[in-house]
């Protein structure tokens, strides 16, 4: 028993269990000491990546808002090519897109857009710019495209809009029955904070009984 030892004895048992023991032990603590270090360094680099992306957004904005438009072209490339993985890159991405679909310039939307699809993991930002893609298709005149890229659309809170857009597609086509049936999913699909949309839904399928008693 270890009470009855005496001290020379639970020296000597100390010292074969740390003969025994010692390297790996110590080799758990430097792992351990390793892993934490390399993580807090992580976690540094990470910060200082956004808040060189956060700089370089506000700067952009700051450009746009002074209508240096180059000036802001410049800071957007910055952040596509420098901090991509980042949401201020995406927003970037998004705010191009946006001016240009303002100028029709749809070739250049539907690029920053298919870019933020590329780089972004995020469900809530995949959808929207898969409906601002499908918004444009659709003034392309290309409503079947516009339909498959709704398809894509899988976070729930955009599955209501994503069926309006879709109805849109399906009037354009002439198809009232199916653009009727997306209109009503969308209805029950809308998130509460989008419910004032509901009444311009109604309105939709409202109007294709008047569409549909013209084209009888």
């Amino acid at each position: 028993m270890t009470e009855y030892m005496t001290e020379q004895e639970q020296i000597e048992q100390l010292k074969n269990w740390v003969k025994q023991y010692g390297l790996t032990i110590i080799a758990g603590v430097l792992m351990a000491v390793i892993i934490i270090s390399s993580w807090h360094a992580w976690q540094r680099y990470q910060t200082n990546i956004l808040l060189h992306a956060s700089s370089t957004y506000d700067e952009m904005l700051t450009l746009k808002a002074q209508n240096d438009s180059k000036g802001a072209m410049v800071q957007a490339d910055k952040l596509l090519t420098h901090y991509p993985r980042t949401p201020y890159a995406q927003m970037a991405a998004f705010l191009i897109a946006r001016d240009a679909i303002a100028n029709k310039q749809y070739a250049e939307a539907t690029k920053q857009l298919t870019w933020v699809l590329d780089h972004s993991h995020n469900r809530p930002v995949i959808a929207i710019a898969n409906l601002r893609i499908a918004r444009i298709e659709l003034a392309l005149k290309k409503p079947e495209d516009a339909i498959k890229t709704l398809n894509k659309v899988k976070d729930k809170s955009f599955k209501g809009m994503a069926d309006e857009v879709k109805g849109d597609a399906y009037l354009s086509m002439n198809s009232i029955d199916k653009a009727k049936e997306a209109y009503k999913q969308a209805i029950q699909e809308l998130p509460t904070e989008e419910a004032t949309r509901k009444p311009i839904l109604q309105m939709k399928i409202d109007n294709l009984a008047t569409v549909s008693d013209i084209t009888l």
